[in-house]
């Protein structure tokens, strides 16, 4: 099952500040937004018919965010997502905004989600199902979630960026 996704968006006039920078605010939009579509889209969870039917859906507990490179309006931009790791309630989820044709790194977000009931607004515990499916997409199960540092993971970021440039010139 893919674990990285990773999708095309470009930044919107409207969505940028007086520079005509992507205005700080709207990361956590395109990320989120992205993460949403990429999950549907790859057929591994459609996040509101899940709530619809068992009513339990997923909150933001936290955003960890660094603006490396400032997103400049009209620029296509590369978000990826993945989940680094879970606990039963919880999941931790990766998101990186890149140039895609200089691969350079504009953002990195770590986001951490509690998976709660809907009705009784209270945190809840993962069923099997999610799990299984938690385990076949995170790149680090069984790793703690609060193990994970997000200057590490700029870091892992531009040396995979790196590394798969350098196979790209390889393979010409």
């Amino acid at each position: 099952m893919q674990q990285t996704m990773k999708s095309i968006k470009r930044v919107n006039f409207e969505d940028c500040d007086p520079y005509s920078h992507l205005n700080n605010a709207h990361y956590l939009r395109y990320f989120l937004n992205a993460r949403e579509e990429q999950l549907r889209t790859n057929h591994i969870l459609d996040v509101f018919e899940h709530a619809k039917q068992t009513g339990k859906g997923w909150a933001v507990v936290s955003h960890n965010i660094r603006y490396l490179k400032p997103a400049r309006m009209g620029e296509d931009l590369e978000i990826w997502s993945r989940m680094l790791t879970f606990d039963t309630l919880r999941n931790l989820v990766e998101f990186v905004m890149i140039s895609p044709g200089e691969k350079q790194v504009k953002s990195v977000m770590l986001t951490m989600f509690a998976y709660f009931s809907i009705e009784k607004a209270r945190p809840v515990k993962l069923e099997k199902e999610l799990t299984e499916l938690y385990q076949q997409v995170a790149l680090f199960p069984g790793q703690d979630i609060n193990a994970f540092d997000i200057e590490d993971r700029i870091r892992a970021v531009k040396t995979e960026l790196k590394k798969t440039a350098s196979q790209g010139i390889a393979q010409k």
